[in-house]
């Protein structure tokens, strides 16, 4: 679909987006990270909500523990601004680690642990919850609609930063999405803003943001490359976890205690997360070694199973040998064609199901703690962090 040029520019545009949505009288809460997006979204709703005398704007954000330092200093700074009504949420719900292969969730302020365990205590002023899935966390429950109107959570999703987001809005038809099963639509403002706009808003009007931006240039990160989330989440995770240990020597310390395998991960990068095949061996025999002989067992048992469905539908189609290195992209294989990619995927075990949703479940937490309460054992949905 070709793109069709509006004839304002992305900043005006944006709040007329919002503008209109507080006109109609609809409940409008924005999804608050302390990234530079939800940073924009938050400024933009208030300049909406000035305009259309609707203040105070909703927000709504969710605790997670452990992110850059400067995160949670600006959430706090944000909670004490007069025209902001701030929802400080605590879930204490599972969070991956992909640097830790025997036990991938970690658990947000985990109720197993003192306090003073924790990398952080979350502020007095903060409201536990029971909702594991955070698209859960705006539901008309907690933030009521008059009849007749619909609630709206605005996101900072740019659709520059992924081609799925791009599709995902055309098949939406807008910046605004259906109703999900929480009885909310989601509303993207600056779906078509670039990395440079969200800077020059924050610039040119004096926006507060985040301080551990400044941190990650300094230490030469790429502007698009920058993001504001739990640094365990992925391997991409690994450079910006590298400049925060080098950066917060003493916030690195807790959170090497509180996780393990970060440091490690800090001091190597992404070689210590992925499976080394030996001279003597091939990549089908680097497989077998690294994701299933030695790997924990739930490693062992998913890759086990990812192997044999994905032998079984490859022979469907090939009478030839599973390839060595290069993938093959066909036959319904995606980026699963080869033994080298197979083993760099499931190394790791994947419990997101990322890449091999399609073979195996996601883990869900109840897989790594048992004793969860019946609320707290699922997801609720598919895993998002």
């Amino acid at each position: 679909m070709p793109k069709r040029t509006l004839s304002i520019n992305v900043f005006d545009a944006a709040i007329e987006r919002l503008k209109r949505l507080y006109e109609a009288g609809h409940t409008v809460v924005v999804s608050y990270s302390a990234g530079k997006d939800s940073t924009v979204c938050l400024e933009l709703a208030l300049l909406a909500a000035t305009q259309t005398k609707r203040l105070p704007v909703y927000v709504v954000m969710r605790d997670e523990e452990i992110m850059l330092p400067g995160t949670y200093e600006l959430g706090e700074r944000t909670t004490q601004r007069p025209d902001v009504d701030f929802h400080w949420l605590v879930a204490g719900q599972p969070i991956i680690n992909v640097f830790n292969r025997k036990q991938p969730y970690w658990w947000v302020f985990d109720d197993r642990l003192k306090p003073d365990e924790w990398v952080r205590q979350p502020p007095d002023k903060a409201q536990w919850i029971d909702e594991q899935n955070i698209k859960a966390i705006v539901s008309p429950k907690r933030f009521p609609v008059k009849q007749g109107k619909e609630l709206i959570d605005v996101v900072g999703l740019r659709t520059e930063e992924s081609p799925n987001r791009l599709l995902g809005l055309h098949s939406s038809g807008g910046y605004l999405t259906k109703v999900d099963r929480y009885g909310v639509r989601k509303c993207r403002p600056i779906y078509d803003w670039r990395t440079g706009d969200v800077w020059k808003a924050i610039h040119d009007n004096g926006w507060d943001y985040n301080s551990a931006y400044d941190v990650m240039q300094r230490h030469g990160i790429n502007k698009r490359n920058m993001r504001i989330s739990p640094p365990t989440l992925t391997l991409a995770g690994a450079e910006e976890l590298a400049v925060a240990f080098r950066a917060f020597p003493t916030w690195a310390d807790k959170v090497a205690q509180r996780l393990p395998g970060t440091r490690a991960v800090a001091h190597f990068g992404k070689a210590a997360l992925r499976p080394i095949r030996r001279s003597d061996e091939t990549w089908e025999g680097c497989y077998q070694r690294t994701c299933i002989d030695e790997a924990p067992d739930w490693i062992a048992k998913r890759a086990t199973v990812v192997r044999d469905k994905l032998l079984v539908q490859y022979a469907r189609h090939s009478a030839k040998p599973f390839p060595e290195i290069k993938p093959i992209h066909a036959h319904g294989l995606g980026l699963l064609g080869s033994w080298k990619v197979l083993a760099d995927v499931m190394y790791l075990g994947d419990p997101f199901c990322q890449k091999v949703g399609k073979y195996v479940p996601y883990m869900e937490p109840v897989d790594f703690r048992p004793d969860l309460p019946a609320h707290r054992q699922r997801w609720g949905g598919k895993p998002q962090w």
